[in-house]
């Protein structure tokens, strides 16, 4: 069943075609990943399928495209810089997504109200409070703070922030707070716009299971190719203004791809061959004997529907990381440093040494003071104690993910010219490398998007040769094309790297140790992110292993502990269906009080219905909490 059903779309701002011939459905059950390179109209595509944006007339065709949306389609969408009502709580703000079943329980009130001073009908309000609660019961009402709460954790949202409010949150707390309130949403269709973008690698793990898990449609545009395997059965490639659809996850379109342009390529190499030959016998005939048969041919040039060239090249930014001199072997020594703010602490403990060609990637939850380290390595910051030493002759280049490095003041142009002392025609061919020409080096750098000022901020590390790059979050503003570029110049990079990010592919890429932080300290694991999750998988086996091999007391006490805990989740579900058979009981009388007209009763009746509700809420938490004990003790 196609949910969206697209044909023949175009789009074109000031007489630039932007995509033209855009044909594709979004059926149920399918995930997709719209990809291609920033600037090919991926989230304009997107503002088109949600309404928010019209489409315009394909000028070759004078004919518009078609956009048709299944009846009372709901649509559940995540924009990059998301919109909540500032004015509410975190917690409030997700609740409002059960605003009818929330209202059904202010309407069961009211009309309990009603019922106990005798206002209006009785009969009549009994009935539509017999038919309210039915829905509420329907729809699961006394478990929605359960959900919410499910979501927040889910996603790595602190509880600590569940009751600020919206207009204090930093920007990925906005970002995962208005995720967390789409998921909750359940719309057929999620269409999501970089929904990695500021969670840590657990909320982004939790996150692909549940996409994966989840049984309706959803489309998103993302860069993070990990992400992009996991969940995707299905991808959309924006590039030269068209769209092609491949089957399968990421890696299913590479593969894929590589199969279509080789194909591609030698019918189009066979249609030039063809061509050529046309066109010589045109120019050898068109004046001789066979005038009739040249010109015969060039009709049929003329209207020949010719194949666009499959080999797309796309500009690349010529980005190269060059030291300008090496620095001291020990290049960075750090000694129990700890973070703390208000009394609370953010990190402690931390202690590390790099060597010169080291490459470290950083990670760990978000909260745990990641960029807060690398401000403190870089002096924006300072330590709550413990202490670091940059070695001797060790130059740095700092990329902050917030791109606060920049004058937002200035052209891209000044920026160079001044920073390091260039000449304008210098500083026009570096910059024209990373995809800035023309006029456009004298955009000021405020008004760049996020992509633009990631170029920018490259360009200056670059031409600033540094022996030792510490990166924050590099990749965050930038496509899939453009990371593989920056992998590509940091693999031949010969300095010394201190990296955070969350791309698993990135980190897999360029690092050779993983250093996990967490409150209480850090651990350093020697290898990539794939070896660092092997090393996990083996440790997690290894004490699977070493739980089989128990003495036979310790065994004979697991196997008690399991029989308890399964003991009383039996228990607990007995409870859950004692409850039940005793609300089937009251809300028998309840109807009896109804028809008595005893307001008294009715009202008891009422507090001790949902006194149950609230006991059956509680068995259900603390089965889940069981299971969940029971899952780790069988691990």
């Amino acid at each position: 069943m196609a949910y969206i059903q697209v044909n023949n779309l175009y789009m074109g701002f000031s007489g630039v075609t932007l995509f033209q011939n855009i044909s594709f459905s979004v059926n149920e059950k399918d995930k997709i990943g719209l990809i291609g390179v920033n600037g090919a109209g991926k989230t304009t595509l997107l503002e088109i399928l949600l309404g928010n944006l019209e489409d315009d007339v394909d000028p070759e065709t004078n004919k518009k495209g078609s956009l048709a949306k299944s009846r009372d389609l709901q649509i559940g969408y995540l924009p990059q810089r998301p919109v909540l009502n500032r004015e509410n709580s975190v917690f409030d703000e997700l609740m409002d997504v059960f605003s009818d079943i929330r209202e059904d329980f202010k309407k069961i009130q009211e009309l309990n109200v009603l019922l106990a001073e005798g206002i209006g009908n009785f009969e009549e309000t009994l009935e539509e409070l017999g038919e309210v609660i039915s829905r509420y019961e329907t729809k699961s009402g006394y478990s929605i703070e359960y959900k919410v709460k499910k979501v927040l954790n889910g996603l790595g949202i602190a509880e600590d922030i569940w009751h600020s409010k919206i207009g204090v949150l930093s920007g990925g707390e906005l970002s995962r707070t208005a995720l967390a309130k789409i998921l909750l949403a359940e719309p057929d269709v999620l269409i999501l716009d970089e929904p990695t973008n500021h969670l840590d690698l657990t909320a982004i793990e939790w996150l692909e299971k549940y996409l994966k898990d989840y049984d309706k449609a959803i489309l998103m545009v993302s860069h993070d190719v990990y992400f992009l395997d996991n969940v995707c059965n299905k991808i959309l490639e924006l590039e030269q203004k068209s769209i092609r659809e491949y089957r399968g996850n990421y890696t299913d379109f590479v593969i894929q791809k590589e199969a279509y342009i080789s194909g591609a390529v030698k019918a189009y190499d066979k249609e030039q061959e063809k061509i050529e030959k046309m066109e010589e016998f045109i120019r050898r005939y068109k004046a001789g004997v066979k005038s009739k048969q040249a010109r015969g041919r060039e009709k049929i040039l003329a209207r020949m529907e010719r194949m666009e060239n499959p080999v797309f090249t796309p500009r690349k930014i010529k980005l190269r990381f060059e030291i300008d001199r090496p620095g001291a072997d020990l290049v960075l020594e750090i000694k129990n440093l700890s973070k703390s703010f208000d009394g609370e602490s953010l990190f402690q403990n931390i202690s590390l040494k790099l060597y010169r060609g080291d490459r470290v990637g950083i990670i760990g939850k978000n909260g745990v003071g990641k960029s807060t380290l690398l401000k403190i390595l870089n002096g924006r910051n300072s330590a709550s104690s413990g202490e670091f030493r940059i070695g001797e002759k060790v130059s740095v280049g700092y990329y902050d993910q917030a791109l606060q490095n920049l004058d937002a003041k200035v052209s891209i142009l000044d920026e160079l010219r001044y920073t390091f002392d260039l000449d304008e025609e210098t500083a026009r061919t570096i910059a024209g490398g990373f995809l800035f020409s023309g006029e456009d080096v004298l955009k000021i750098i405020g008004t760049l998007s996020g992509g633009e000022k990631a170029r920018v901020e490259l360009m200056k590390i670059m031409l600033a040769k540094p022996n030792f790059l510490i990166l924050d979050e590099p990749t965050n503003h930038l496509d899939i094309y453009a990371r593989e570029i920056l992998t590509e110049a940091l693999e031949d990079y010969e300095g010394t790297l201190l990296v955070v990010s969350h791309d698993r592919n990135f980190l897999d890429s360029v690092v050779q140790n993983i250093y996990e932080i967490h409150k209480e300290g850090a651990t350093l694991f020697k290898g990539d992110y794939r070896q660092y999750m092997e090393r996990r998988q083996e440790k997690s086996v290894a004490e699977e292993k070493e739980k089989r091999i128990l003495s036979y007391e310790d065994g004979r006490k697991l196997n008690s502990s399991i029989a308890a805990c399964e003991k009383k989740i039996l228990r607990l579900e007995d409870a859950v269906n004692e409850t039940e058979a005793k609300k089937v009981l009251k809300e028998e009388e309840y109807e009896k009080a109804g028809r008595e007209n005893d307001l008294e009763l009715l009202l008891n009746l009422q507090k001790e219905i949902a006194a149950l509700d609230n006991e059956i809420l509680s068995y259900l938490e603390e089965i889940e909490a069981n299971e969940t004990e029971l899952g780790k003790i069988k691990k």
